[in-house]
């Protein structure tokens, strides 16, 4: 029991006045947050309504998804070098922020086979 003491003094004692300067000053609260409800670390524009994308975001988008798939088609060849090179430049003629109907170059769609 006695050696106890001397351990649980040295822990609660403050330390010498010299370290005290190093020390950071209590905070008077979360300064980053602003509004009512804001939790910390959460961003303020995460409470405002979410809007919908854009008509020409979404086409954006959807070029992107097709020159990924037309590059997987390409690599299990499923899908001609031709073909995967004309799915490319639509999309980046879309991508640009030109409309996909003033599309001037090679379409690449393949032609339905069947009886007609």
């Amino acid at each position: 029991m006695v050696k106890i003491a001397p351990m649980l003094g040295a822990i609660v004692t403050s330390p010498p006045k010299g370290n005290d300067k190093k020390r950071r000053g209590k905070s008077k609260g979360e300064k980053s947050v602003t509004e009512p409800k804001q939790q910390h670390g959460e961003l303020l524009n995460s409470l405002m309504p979410i809007t919908p994308p854009s008509t020409k975001q979404m086409t954006k988008d959807h070029a992107k998804h097709e020159m990924r798939r037309a590059t997987e088609e390409w690599v299990s060849g499923r899908i001609t070098t031709k073909e995967h090179k004309a799915v490319h430049e639509r999309a980046k003629h879309v991508m640009s922020g030109k409309r996909p109907e003033h599309f001037k170059g090679k379409t690449g769609e393949r032609k339905i086979k069947g009886p007609r």
